[in-house]
């Protein structure tokens, strides 16, 4: 490489270290950052120069004069509104919008509804609607937006932006061109990101939520469908078919009667569905003919029976309502033993319906997890529900474009 070359590898590293600095710091003055970085107040100065005129730093005051008196040095700021990052994600029935600033704020957030099976080019225009007005409410213009990224139910592949298969949407096909599709739509300097809704869960625990600067996670959805996403040694894993963290079709009872919407019996999403969780209810009313779930049921069916009234049933200790939710457990728990010796995860991250069972529901299932798990590591892994609510997907595929940009 030329002197030329490394010299300007070099000037990009200080940059992004001086950037992050700038990040972690509330305000900070170039004496404070010259000492850090070790590098020569003028260049700090150069650098500081950069940012501003990029918009990504502001002069935020004044400091005090050393001893020796002179001008008061300026104290500078990241400018966390210097930029603005879209995360969307599509769901089986909800496309979810937000807009975030540079620290992953949310400024404002919408979303649609989507029939079953909505036609991809519906969707598609769904999505640039939803763009444009995040962009109309908060009157930013998109030459300050650093990118979109978009998370779907679905086999994708990250690199290419292709929708392999979304089992929520069949009518698509296979082998969709999504990036490419959306990209149409909207101006073409703003880049996309397509990936699996999974994935910026798992991102969105590391960077804003429950598993923090930790290094290997492992994010865990369930209730309607199962899917995971994979973090190891801070990077997001996909795999070499694309196919990391598609754990809801690991078969763990070959014997389970209900057949997965894969063909196969027993998987890991079949086992831990509220649909199997109705059925137990169903299958054993007569064993109980006391529970209050026959009370509480809307209407009396059954099926009509919502998962927040089986958990407020349980809550109260219902006998029927225990005995359905420790089979969930039981086997939520075997799941989460096989994914702690496949990936070997500091944090095991737990979102979808299962949050809102209670902390009694989650202290089951650790207690479960300790038993059937290898003595040397069950300790050491930290099982903890989501606390990001309905937005985490939509705030990991923000701030993914966020630690992409500033990379």
């Amino acid at each position: 490489m030329s002197t030329l070359g490394k010299q300007k590898i070099l000037k990009q590293i200080n940059r992004k270290h001086i950037l992050n600095m700038l990040r972690e710091h509330d305000k900070i003055s170039i004496a404070e950052l010259s000492k850090n970085a070790s590098l020569s107040k003028p260049t700090i100065m150069k650098i500081m120069k950069y940012y501003i005129d990029k918009g990504f730093v502001v002069i935020a005051g004044k400091g005090s004069s050393t001893e020796e008196g002179g001008k008061k040095p300026n104290i500078f700021k990241f400018n966390a509104n210097g930029g603005y990052s879209v995360g969307m994600v599509i769901t089986a029935n909800k496309l979810k919008a937000a807009i975030t600033n540079l620290k992953c704020e949310i400024i404002d957030s919408c979303n649609v509804d989507l029939s079953p099976n909505e036609d991809v080019d519906s969707v598609v225009d769904k999505i640039a609607r939803l763009f444009n007005k995040l962009l109309e409410k908060t009157r930013i213009n998109s030459s300050k937006i650093i990118g979109m990224a978009i998370g779907i139910y679905g086999l994708t592949d990250f690199d290419n932006g292709i929708v392999f298969y979304s089992p929520h949407y069949s009518s698509w096909g296979k082998n969709i061109k999504m990036r490419e599709k959306i990209q149409k739509k909207i101006p073409e300097n703003i880049p996309v990101i397509l990936d699996n809704i999974s994935r910026f869960h798992v991102f969105a625990e590391k960077t804003l939520g429950a598993a923090k600067n930790i290094s290997n996670i492992v994010s865990l959805i369930a209730g309607y469908g199962l899917g995971s996403g994979v973090i190891i040694e801070n990077d997001i894993k996909r795999g070499f078919h694309k196919i990391m963290g598609e754990v809801g079709h690991m078969v763990i009872n070959p014997s389970e009667e209900i057949v997965c919407a894969c063909g196969s019996r027993g998987c890991f999403e079949v086992m831990v569905s509220v649909g199997r969780l109705k059925k137990i209810i169903s299958d054993n009313k007569n064993k109980f003919p006391d529970s209050i779930i026959f009370n509480i049921s809307s209407n009396g069916n059954l099926e009509d029976l919502t998962p927040e009234e089986i958990f407020e049933a349980y809550k109260g200790n219902d006998k029927l309502a225990v005995f359905a939710m420790n089979d969930i457990i039981n086997w939520l728990a075997i799941g989460i033993a096989n994914i702690i010796l496949i990936y070997d995860p500091q944090v095991i991250v737990i979102h979808g319906i299962y949050t809102r069972a209670g902390e009694n529901f989650l202290r089951q299932l650790k207690k479960k997890v300790n038993q059937i798990s290898l003595t040397s590591v069950k300790k050491d892994t930290k099982i903890k529900f989501s606390e990001l609510g309905e937005m985490s997907g939509v705030l990991g595929a923000a701030a993914y474009v966020v630690n992409n940009f500033f990379k």
